[in-house]
């Protein structure tokens, strides 16, 4: 009996995890002329959304802005603030 319990809960969880879709991290491309920065959230682990990091690159290869351990949408929410800081500083930025 206990066999079949988990059985039916095991095939229960690989399917609510099979059905959630995968986080892919996100890329913000900002230009400014000739410029070009990119502004990414990356996930660690793929289908969470932590822990997470913030990276900026301004083609000298990308350095951490912020991380996140256990706060979701904590990447999110500092990429998006930063993004619109690009685009108040006169750059054209759009999510890839």
């Amino acid at each position: 009996m206990i066999s079949m319990k988990r059985a039916t809960l095991a095939a229960a969880l690989s399917t609510l995890f099979l059905a959630a879709p995968a986080l892919a991290n996100q890329t913000y491309v900002c230009t400014h002329g000739d410029k070009q920065r990119v502004i990414s959230v990356v996930y660690a682990t793929e289908g969470q959304t932590v822990p997470c990091e913030v990276t900026y690159d301004k083609g000298m290869g990308a350095e951490s802005l912020w991380q996140a351990q256990n706060l979701a949408g904590y990447c999110e929410e500092q990429a998006a603030a930063f993004v619109e800081k690009q685009r108040g500083w006169g750059w054209t930025c759009t999510q890839q």
